[in-house]
């Protein structure tokens, strides 16, 4: 495990020993690590302009996500307490429905077919006030005590609260 004339000895993590403490990680292909590295440090100063924004409501019931960039724009709501009354199922779903709902730039909202999350880490999602607008690319939200109204460009959107929800 430790090279010949190497003179520091194995650190030594719970009941394993290792060459380099558990905090620094060997790298085994250094090029590929310092691709990753510039590609994710580019991602992310990217994302100030586009990709993946989202928040929460105050109730931390509703989180929504939007993507603007290289593909077409699409905004995505998930409510934890479901869709009431729950839509059928759509067609060709087999996934999760019933707690999503979808829009695109144009045209009207979707129910949603998922099988994931809207947001990497939704409980660490930035809180949406009531009476607060968020606005990004075509989209717009905006938060009330009521519930949650998001449109389109087109105008097109829905509306989804604990007791009920719609689509225009």
């Amino acid at each position: 495990m430790f090279s010949a004339g190497r003179s520091r000895r194995p650190f030594r993590f719970g009941s394993r020993e290792h060459a380099y403490p558990p905090i620094i990680v060997r790298v085994k292909y250094p090029l590929a690590a310092a691709v990753a590295l510039i590609v994710l440090t580019g991602s992310a100063s990217a994302s100030t302009s586009s990709g993946l924004k989202g928040f929460q409501t105050p109730s931390r019931n509703i989180v929504c996500g939007g993507y603007t960039g290289s593909q077409s724009a699409w905004l995505r709501c998930d409510i934890s307490s479901g869709l009431k009354p729950k839509p059928t199922r759509p067609k060709g779903c087999e996934f999760d429905f019933g707690g999503t709902l979808t829009l695109g730039a144009t045209g009207r909202a979707g129910i949603g077919c998922v099988s994931d999350v809207v947001l990497p880490n939704p409980a660490r999602a930035r809180v949406l006030a009531y009476g607060a607008t968020w606005r990004y690319g075509p989209f717009r939200c905006r938060s009330t005590r009521s519930g949650l109204t998001c449109r389109n460009g087109a105008g097109h959107g829905f509306f989804l609260s604990r007791e009920r929800w719609s689509r225009f």
